[in-house]
């Protein structure tokens, strides 16, 4: 059935199960993805250069790959640059999805459907973790009649190694049911890079086993001059090894498809890219980890995961459309550009990451310790850079956010152990991908960073349901809270995800705060009722200076930095904040700041079609990933559009010749200034996750709750609660004053280091929750959101229970497995005669209240403050 489908869609050039993609032609991307399946399998093609040109490398290294067709004796080109040419195929159509390229092509009397497909199976991580891809060729005659057609592929060792002077060894070799060449480098390094791609990969190039496939190595010139001429192959070379590029020597396929009218069944090949083990991971105790990838688990050699790879296409490529399917339905409903980028973006992001396993005490592969490691791809080449895991949330959380513990997992794990001695949290776990040593060094983004840590634990665990990550690592979150609540009354040292260094720069201090109360529903989560409130009365304290201060007098804006009225920014994490629903800003701040912006974009059109800079201190270059989070909080469709259509605008200028970038330059050039090919556009997927959210969900799970005893927990919040509540209440009086003398036409600003300072109200160092364990069991995220393949089956009428994948309960390490430290309930609080258990609970109740009065005061006074912005006809302070 789904054969004859596809054969009906190539007589009208259209693929059924993709109805939906979105066809870029004639306006193309400057660069299109062909495989993407790992930071080392990586192939892009030049915009309309497919059949002319050679696939690159995301940093644009050339990868020998060529594709031939012969129709009727007379041989066309689809793929790569053979000189002297062959006969050029005409491109007709080109399709992307977010898993899949698509081309319709015409050889002669032939059209030819030609698929490049990156499956992403996040429902399961053997097939996810398996870093090979497909290539799929479907013919038809445009007349009718019966034509005599060979296909041929074939690749070189480029892909194989970044020092083309080394020296390959390839082979081939059969199976029962597949052919496949592989080729890795005679001395490999592991572990190491030369121009970006590893020096310790094995590459492969397989096709399924047939009477009319033949295979061979050879110089380049040899093998594809006699396809050419022939359509048959020469012998193999005597050769079983050589320099990479002197001569180049091929590894080719070619099947006699004989006198047809259509394909019986699709020509496929796999191309992969293996490593094994794939990262070296040092714990906190020191022990070097030599993980592998998951695959492993299942399959002991490479041959079987090749066979299984082969023969499961049908079901990929069916996955693969309705995957598509159900991405395409969801961003077409917001606009075309958007969709077009997230179809650009999203094998990019994924394919930064590998998907590991450790080693049981066993020696045994433990399905339970499962981590994900992502290559800052395109910018540093750091491992897990914790600014772009939060950049790359939403991607994440949109499709199965299992798959964000197991990025935040390694991160958590290293920094949870002695060999980690900072107060806030490390920016990687290394310098050099893929060793990932860990990172104690001290730097300048602890609010960056800390702040990030705890968005993305909380998101984590409320999206997916699963608490264990941040019930085993309670300690170290609070920890993390404790230096935000202690360092935002004076972050003048402090450096944003951008390495911008200026004394109070509003957008930094708001992530700084959504960490503080995402602190706070975190406890609440795990029943810790004290922490909850001390962290939710911080929050609140510490955002009066955030609207004193940080919020312009008479737009209605977000400053780039603390009172200075000529500045704005992209207030992008904001997205935490309606993410997480903490409720920062007011609904009525959000309006006011979509209307400056669109204010913004309509005054920005003039000056450069590549949309908003980052904030008025640096007005030079654009930052795609931090633009999709800010236009995903907007209140208006035809602003957010606006901000995501000048990223589609760059990505199909002329002038981007390179992939899909995070960072580039404003002016006429659009040059690039970072992140070809980044995971930091994980971003794009920032409306899907607020709109799914947004929408009603299954309930959660119920958990049976232990009883334990409040009244140690009541008698803290009272004690604790008085001076904060005190605190709290000067600052709304002083509030109201300075918005009296603000309307009587006498602006105060009031600067930061004026208003009570709120170190004394943070949580006493003493207090015995610091190191309370607690329990994952016994907690309350409240919202869980299916999987992806589970709101595809939902949507088929099928039903399939969320997270019931091998990686539902979360990754988990070989220690935390045979001890977890959320095996143990808090501990209670021995009951005394002498307090008067019903009396303390009555009063938190009521200073609970009256904390939740102050806080509707402060949104009402910001409310008032915020006045309709004028119409700005500048981009503000250059």
């Amino acid at each position: 059935m789904l054969s004859s489908l596809r054969f009906l869609s190539l007589c009208i050039l259209v693929v059924a199960p993709l109805a939906h993609s979105q066809s870029i032609s004639p306006v193309s991307p400057a660069y299109i993805p062909l495989v993407l399946r790992s930071p080392y399998l990586n192939a892009w093609t030049q915009g309309g250069e497919l059949t002319r040109s050679w696939p690159t490398f995301w940093n644009q290294r050339n990868l020998g790959w060529a594709g031939y067709i012969r129709v009727d004796g007379v041989t066309y080109q689809w793929l790569g640059n053979h000189n002297p040419p062959f006969n050029a195929t005409t491109v007709l159509n080109t399709q992307i999805t977010p898993t899949q390229t698509i081309y319709t092509l015409q050889a002669g009397s032939m059209s030819l459907n030609l698929t490049f497909l990156s499956p992403i199976t996040l429902s399961d991580p053997v097939k996810q973790s398996f870093p090979f891809a497909y290539v799929s060729l479907d013919a038809v005659a445009l007349d009718g009649q019966s034509h005599n057609v060979q296909v041929y592929s074939d690749i070189d060792a480029e892909w194989t190694s970044g020092q083309r002077n080394a020296t390959a060894i390839w082979s081939t070799n059969q199976t029962s049911s597949s052919v496949f060449h592989q080729a890795q480098l005679q001395s490999p390094a592991a572990f190491q890079e030369i121009t970006d791609q590893a020096q310790d990969a094995t590459t492969y190039f397989a096709s399924p086993s047939s009477a009319n496939l033949s295979s061979t190595i050879g110089a380049y010139l040899d093998v594809r001059q006699q396809f050419g001429d022939t359509g048959s192959l020469p012998n193999p070379t005597s050769n079983t090894s050589g320099i990479i590029d002197s001569p180049f020597v091929v590894y080719a396929f070619a099947s006699d498809l004989g006198n047809i009218t259509q394909t019986a069944q699709s020509v496929i090949w796999a191309v992969g890219n293996v490593r094994n083990p794939a990262i070296a991971y040092t714990t906190g105790s020191g022990t070097v980890q030599n993980r592998a990838p998951y695959f492993v688990s299942e399959y002991s050699d490479i041959p079987s995961a090749i066979d299984a790879f082969l023969s499961d296409f049908n079901n990929a490529k069916q996955h693969s459309d309705a995957l598509d399917a159900q991405i395409l339905n969801d961003t077409t409903a917001i606009s075309s550009d958007y969709s077009n980028l997230v179809s650009l973006a999203m094998r990019q992001a994924i394919g930064s990451t590998e998907l590991t396993i450790g080693n049981g005490t066993d020696g045994k592969w433990n399905t339970s310790d499962v981590m994900l490691f992502m290559k800052d791809v395109g910018t540093s080449g750091r491992v897990n850079p914790v600014e772009t895991l939060y950049a790359s949330l939403p991607l994440w959380l949109y499709l199965n956010a299992t798959y964000a513990g197991a990025l935040l997992s390694p991160l958590l794990q290293y920094q949870d152990s002695p060999a980690y001695t900072q107060p806030f949290a490390a920016q990687d776990l290394g310098t050099s991908y893929p060793l990932a040593p860990g990172n104690n060094q001290a730097h300048t983004q602890g609010i960056e960073q800390s702040g990030n840590m705890l968005i993305m634990s909380l998101a984590h665990a409320r999206i997916s349901g699963d608490g264990s990550l941040v019930a085993r690592y309670y300690p170290l979150l609070k920890r993390w809270a404790d230096y935000l609540v202690q360092t935002i009354p004076d972050p003048s040292q402090q450096s944003n995800a951008d390495m911008e260094t200026q004394v109070n720069m509003t957008n930094l201090i708001v992530k700084g705060l959504v960490g503080i109360q995402a602190m706070s529903e975190i406890s609440k989560a795990l029943g810790n009722s004290v922490d909850a409130l001390t962290y939710s009365t911080n929050t609140t304290v510490l955002s009066v200076a955030l609207n004193m201060s940080g919020i312009s007098t008479e737009g209605g804006h977000m400053l780039a930095t603390y009172g200075n009225q000529e500045s704005w920014t992209l207030p992008y994490n904001l997205f935490a904040d309606r993410l997480l629903q903490t409720g920062i800003m007011s609904d009525a701040f959000y309006a006011s700041q979509t209307q400056f912006l669109g204010d913004l974009l309509a005054a920005s059109s003039k000056v450069s079609p590549f949309g908003l800079p980052v904030d008025t201190t640096a007005v030079s270059q654009a930052n795609a990933a931090w633009t999709a989070l800010t236009a995903a909080i907007v209140t208006n469709s035809s602003v957010r559009d606006g901000l995501f259509a000048p990223i589609w605008t760059h990505a199909t200028a002329n002038g981007s010749a390179f992939p899909l970038s995070d960072i580039y330059k404003l002016d006429s050039s659009g040059a690039l200034v970072s992140g070809r090919s980044s995971p930091a556009m994980g971003a794009l997927f920032a409306p899907l996750i607020l709109r799914l959210l947004s929408e009603p969900q299954p309930p959660p799970p119920t958990a049976t709750k232990k009883k334990a005893s409040i009244v140690g927990p009541v008698v803290g919040a009272v004690l604790g609660g008085k001076a904060l509540i005190a605190g709290l209440v000067f600052l709304v009086v002083y509030l109201r004053r300075r918005r009296r003398l603000r309307v009587a036409g006498k602006t105060i600003i009031v600067e930061p280091e004026s208003l009570p300072s709120t170190r004394s109200q943070s949580p006493d160092p003493n207090h015995s929750t610091a190191t309370t364990a607690v329990n994952p069991s016994d907690s309350s995220f409240g919202l869980v959101v299916p999987s992806m393949k589970a709101r595809i089956a939902m949507q088929e009428g099928l039903y399939i229970k969320h997270n019931a994948t091998p990686l539902a309960s979360g990754p988990s390490s070989n220690a935390s497995t045979s001890n977890p430290a959320g095996s143990v309930d808090p501990p209670s609080v021995a009951e005394s005669s002498q307090v008067d258990l019903h009396g303390l609970r009555t009063e938190l109740q009521n200073q609970t209240a009256m904390i939740e009065h102050l806080r509707n005061a402060v949104r009402e006074m910001e409310a008032e403050m915020n006045e309709a912005p004028p119409s700005y006809s500048h981009l503000g302070a250059q």
